[in-house]
């Protein structure tokens, strides 16, 4: 409405102006035949080529306002039709999530676990407050000592609920995930061969399914259409040998959202 009236003003100082404009320049005794002087306007008799500039001045004139006028009025049905399609756009209510994985291993002690994984969540509540889900991922690690080289695969399985809020291409969220982790663990002596080891002694593998618990918070940003890109991290919890042990796990990953 504010930019209708400011147009609505525009056009009436520019009815008014140009008129007062050429009546003011005009010269009725010492008229000299010149664009400022038009002979419509003053009277006297000047040459139809003075005549014709005079006129073709004044509607350049209106034309640059007009364009103006229409650039303004173009400017404001954007602006609404943006409005009224970001207040329409509902929040998308799946997303498929893939993430490069970094955390804490499940059961070494020292070491580094790096993987992929993949999670899918879906609101819950029509204002979109909530949100349900699940998530699983796959890292590896391998740790080096004098006598043996023990490696561990982690596979987390976690079903979720999410708390998010959504602000603008972005979403804001913290994630709750229970579930177990399965530990493959895979322990080789140093120079077995040569030891004359086979089997067993050269060569240890186990599998053990350990209760976790993740608590992350996690970033979603909207890029193009419905792809984005995600952060996520926060602590884990692992119950091992009948205790717990604490860790830490995160997430850079790539985003669909529908």
């Amino acid at each position: 409405m504010k930019q209708q009236a400011r147009l609505r003003g525009i056009l009436i100082q520019m009815s008014r102006r140009f008129p007062a404009d050429v009546v003011n320049q005009a010269k009725p005794e010492n008229c000299v035949p010149s664009v400022s002087c038009p002979r419509v306007v003053c009277g006297h008799r000047h040459s139809r080529k003075d005549t014709a500039i005079g006129v073709a001045t004044v509607g350049r004139a209106f034309c640059a306002s007009a364009i103006v006028a229409s650039l303004l009025v173009l400017g404001h049905a954007s602006s609404a039709r943006a409005q009224t399609a970001t207040e329409s756009s509902p929040l998308p209510k799946n997303t498929i999530e893939g993430q490069l994985v970094l955390a804490l291993p499940a059961a070494l002690v020292t070491g580094m676990s790096t993987g992929v994984g993949a999670a899918f969540t879906r609101v819950a509540t029509r204002g979109g407050l909530l949100a349900w889900g699940a998530y699983a991922s796959w890292s590896t690690a391998t740790e080096y000592s004098l006598t043996e080289a023990v490696r561990n695969d982690d596979i987390r399985l976690r079903l979720c609920g999410q708390i998010q809020h959504a602000v603008g291409r972005g979403l804001f969220g913290l994630r709750l995930g229970v579930g177990g982790t399965l530990v493959y663990e895979n322990s080789t002596r140093d120079q077995a061969a040569r030891a004359g080891l086979s089997g067993s002694q050269a060569e240890i593998t186990s599998w053990a399914m350990l209760p976790a618990a993740d608590l992350e918070g996690i970033v979603v940003l909207r890029i193009w259409n419905s792809w984005g890109m995600s952060v996520s991290g926060g602590p884990t919890l692992h119950g091992l040998h009948g205790g717990t042990r604490a860790g830490w796990t995160s997430g850079l990953g790539v985003t669909w959202q529908h």
